[in-house]
């Protein structure tokens, strides 16, 4: 499976915060269970592989329409988490097709995508130094104020160049 940060990096790129609390409540099981069995409890989406999902329609109509109605009756923040959520099983089915090697790349770019917040701004639309996330409201892009996503980019960071930094190095060594 992806590492957490992994899934926090995207996270940030998809949505411009970090949803931490939502990969940690899925991946709970994964104390009684490791390794793939984990995914048999809290990761519904990647249980439906091939039935209602496929790698070239990962987010089918009938997810749209659940995620609409979550939006009108809960609010926006429980729909974006419910997104978060279905991402996180859609990556982990993806991680489970990658060979070692190839995840190791990937990591390698996502420390070195997280390591560059002028691209996190410009390409993914993500300010994390003045804190704003860019958004398109009623066909309008505008950036939006989010000064959590300063701080959760920080702890991310923080977080990644503690522990990874040996295994990133190497990475990045290897394919630099």
């Amino acid at each position: 499976m992806a590492a957490g940060w992994v899934h926090e990096v995207l996270d940030l790129i998809a949505f411009g915060r970090i949803y931490r609390a939502v990969h940690q409540r899925k991946d709970a099981y994964a104390q009684q269970a490791p390794g793939r069995r984990h995914r048999d409890v809290g990761h519904d989406w990647y249980q439906q592989c091939g039935k209602l999902w496929t790698s070239s329609d990962p987010f089918p109509r009938c997810l749209k329409d659940q995620v609409s109605t979550i939006g009108r009756t809960k609010g926006p923040d429980a729909a974006e988490e419910r997104m978060v959520s279905d991402a996180h099983d859609f990556l982990d089915r993806k991680w489970d097709e990658l060979a070692p090697m190839q995840r190791r790349y990937w990591e390698g770019f996502f420390a070195w995508l997280l390591y560059r917040p002028d691209l996190l701004e410009t390409w993914a639309g993500v300010d994390v130094a003045r804190g704003r996330i860019l958004r398109v409201i009623d066909g309008e892009q505008t950036w939006e104020t989010s000064p959590e996503t300063g701080y959760e980019y920080r702890e991310l960071r923080r977080r990644v160049s503690r522990h990874q930094k040996n295994r990133l190095r190497d990475v990045l060594a290897e394919y630099g």
